[in-house]
């Protein structure tokens, strides 16, 4: 298809910015050369590539005083008592599609600044499953990590109940961002926590902390709880989904509280909105949510919605290592959502609590696809994004289109992975989308809500 088809940009449009993602977790398919741990101190400017670690001596890669680092690629495996990562003191460190399986700690990031823990798949966090709340592993812990650009986002975790034995798997401890760039939890998926009694899946302002926002994941069976603010300030909860089933280590699915008050200050600017909740306790009794006058008033509480129809299938069946599997599995339907009253929540929560591929394809059948090559698939995912999947191989010139109902391209994006998604909202309406690799070609209309 030539370019020449496409009319120039919209002027409306211009100002249209598209943050990639290809999916949630690892997007790395290729091999690794087996390496010894790596420990670096003041050191700048390197990368940290296709490396296999392994080891229950040491940690696996110590990074002090670093700075402009970047950490892709790499397994770290089999390590129950280390951490993956951890780094002390250091700034602008990427760590991007990696895979983490039966470690104790994907990352613990210590006083440090500009910190993304982002595409990452990890499995099995905390060593042998332990029943007291003592060593407990995390898929991230930020620990003192301020300023800008800081993120945990895109990620799967799951851990198999008797394999592992996580703790808060994402935790913000003492963190702060800024009012222009928060710490951002965004898009991770997570399936399996417990049975600690007081860990979750993700916890925001713990032991305080500011400017923090957790939305669009998705958590399913996490643990104690399943998201949570425990104190701070500045600090939102939005567009989040959580299900848990009846456990007996589960208390809430979502709470708000100021754990640390008495020392570290009063709670404000908090909110806690547009959350799906499906979650019952120990007694199997639902308890979606409960919320502390410390932290009150709380914005957009009554946006939250339970959700009778939300189950386990909100994630698809695998999530780990979904980027080498070759072949697609079949999309599961979005439940539709039924409104039901306000369950009444757990009142007594238990006190301190201390991440390939997009969500499966909407079944309902949108106007207008022409299958023109049936190893592409485009479709519009649960966080209402545009996707496409493309098998076999992908074609250095591999693009992804969006066209208004004008005929006008609007973004264009490359492809160069197996799963695509545009991440950044596209306005309500009507849009054409193209995809191309070599002599593939599929075309679908999506509608925008």
């Amino acid at each position: 298809m030539k370019k020449s088809q496409f009319i120039v940009l919209n002027i409306l449009f211009v100002c249209l910015t598209a943050h990639l993602s290809y999916g949630q977790g690892s997007r790395y398919t290729g091999s690794y050369a087996k390496s010894a741990t790596i420990q670096h101190v003041g050191k700048s400017n390197f990368v940290i590539e296709g490396l296999e670690f392994t080891s229950n001596d040491r940690d696996l890669i110590v990074l002090y005083s670093c700075e402009n680092v970047v950490i892709k690629n790499n397994s770290f495996a089999a390590s129950p008592a280390k951490r993956g990562i951890y780094l002390d003191n250091c700034k602008n460190i990427t760590i991007v599609d990696n895979t983490f399986d039966n470690v104790h700690t994907g990352l613990v990031a210590h006083n440090s600044r500009g910190i993304k823990f982002e595409y990452n798949d990890v499995k099995n966090v905390g060593g042998p499953m332990k029943e007291e709340d003592k060593n407990n592993g995390f898929v991230a812990l930020f620990d003192k990590v301020n300023g800008e650009g800081n993120s945990i986002s895109y990620n799967v975790s799951e851990n198999i109940f008797g394999q592992s034995s996580p703790g808060d798997l994402i935790n913000l401890n003492q963190s702060n961002g800024t009012a222009q760039s928060p710490i951002m939890v965004k898009g991770n998926w997570i399936r399996g926590g417990g049975p600690s009694p007081s860990g979750g899946g993700i916890i925001l302002g713990d032991i305080g902390g500011s400017y923090q926002v957790a939305e669009d994941n998705i958590v399913v069976n996490g643990g104690q709880y399943g998201i949570s603010i425990a104190g701070g300030h500045d600090i939102a909860l939005r567009n989040n989904k959580i299900y848990g089933s009846k456990d007996y280590f589960t208390n809430v699915g979502l709470y708000a509280c100021n754990w640390y008050e008495e020392y570290f200050g009063q709670s404000y600017n908090i909110t806690v909105a547009n959350n799906v909740v499906n979650y019952r306790n120990k007694d199997g009794n639902l308890s979606n949510w409960w919320y502390a006058s410390n932290v009150e008033p709380i914005s957009g509480k009554e946006t939250n919605r339970y959700d009778a129809t939300l189950s386990p299938s909100i994630l698809p069946e695998q999530i780990f290592g979904r980027a080498r599997v070759t072949v697609e599995p079949e999309p599961d339907p979005d439940p539709q959502p039924t409104p039901d009253p306000d369950p009444q929540p757990n009142p007594n929560p238990d006190p301190q609590p201390n991440p390939d591929p997009q969500p499966d394809p909407d079944p309902d059948d949108e106007p207008g696809e022409i299958v023109l090559d049936s190893t592409i698939s485009i479709y519009k995912d649960t966080f209402d994004r545009i996707c496409a999947n493309c098998k076999g191989s992908i074609s250095s010139s591999a693009t992804l289109l969006v066209l208004n109902q004008n005929g006008q391209k609007i973004l264009s994006i490359p492809i160069i992975g197996y799963h695509t998604a545009v991440d950044d909202p596209i306005p309500s309406g009507t849009y054409t989308v193209k995809v191309e690799s070599d002599d593939r070609l599929q075309i679908k209309q999506i509608v925008i809500n």
